[in-house]
């Protein structure tokens, strides 16, 4: 028994690898109080969109990070040995996830898209509204020409005339917007479900699985912590960021981030991604959602304990 307890106090004591974008994790938690007396270390490490945090995540240099459904997918049906073990629910604002363009342009919906210059990440979210806009005016893929860049410089696309649209997520969209100068032609609302994935690949979940289950526990809280606090957090992430405070204020606004369990609905949506992607030519192989998804962390079950028990 003694050598049970030992073993079990020094694999708890291993250090959790924790990847997000741009830090966004660790300030979370750091506001919300839920890195003081850690029961094991964290690493964070920080990169500057979902697809080098999905190869990190699949090359074992991290345990554990955020991504959304698209990029999920995208990496999952290329054989990364990702399982989503947690999920968060961000409400879907006309804004949140968005494809805008220049306030003077001829395009007033997703139909005028045909033939038009569209920049986004290749395999993110913004991809996947691009593509689900088109299909919801009954074209496709092939009927657009895409530009696959890193925000910034589809940003610097838009602004120049060398794009058409800018298919994007927040907190982008809410600075456009508040830069003024471009206008939402097509909103996530009713194309995007709204759900970030908490994505752990397969060694981790095999032996830390009591540090994943408390640091989802962890994030759980510093999410209603950052709710019910929204002005305090929105001036920490803006210290961080440099970004104007009303960029966090409006996007925590609207947001109400909230952990939700894996489930049904969850499988589902991340289902008619990979379904659409497909359809799309952006991945080739059938992909099953459910075989991609991990419930032993939900709330509802009874979660890996750090005592061992």
């Amino acid at each position: 028994m003694a050598l049970l307890m030992l073993c079990a106090s020094v694999h708890a004591a291993e250090p959790l690898r924790v990847s997000s974008q741009k830090q966004s994790l660790k300030i979370l938690l750091q506001a919300a109080g839920e890195l003081d007396k850690l029961p094991y270390p964290i690493e964070f490490a920080s990169f500057a969109a979902a697809a080098p945090t999905a190869e990190a995540l699949a090359a074992g240099a991290v345990d554990i990070g955020s991504l959304g459904d698209a990029p999920f997918v995208f990496a999952a049906a290329a054989g990364a040995p990702l399982k989503t073990v947690g999920v968060i629910k961000v409400n879907v604002t006309p804004t949140a996830v968005a494809i805008v363009v220049k306030e003077d342009s001829p395009l007033q919906g997703a139909a005028d898209l045909k033939g038009r210059r569209i920049t986004t990440t290749r395999g993110s979210i913004g991809h996947f509204l691009a593509l689900a806009a088109l299909r919801s005016a009954g074209l496709h893929a092939g009927d657009a020409q895409f530009i696959f860049l890193a925000p910034g410089e589809s940003r610097t696309l838009l602004a120049n005339g060398q794009a058409d649209a800018w298919s994007t997520w927040d907190p982008y969209t809410s600075m456009v917007q508040l830069e003024g100068g471009t206008r939402v032609l097509v909103s996530g609302t009713g194309l995007f479900a709204g759900h970030m994935l908490l994505v752990a690949n397969d060694t981790a979940i095999r032996d830390k699985p009591a540090q994943i289950a408390d640091f989802l526990r962890r994030l759980a809280r510093a999410y209603d912590w950052a709710n019910a606090h929204q002005a305090a957090f929105s001036a920490i992430q803006a210290g961080y960021s440099g970004l104007p405070l009303e960029i966090h204020e409006r996007s925590n606004r609207f947001a109400q981030a909230h952990r939700i369990d894996v489930g049904p609905t969850v499988i589902d949506d991340v289902q008619h991604t990979a379904d659409l992607y497909r359809e799309e030519g952006v991945i080739q192989a059938a992909f099953e959602a459910e075989q991609h998804f991990d419930q032993r962390f939900n709330t509802s079950v009874a979660s890996p304990s750090l005592s061992g028990n």
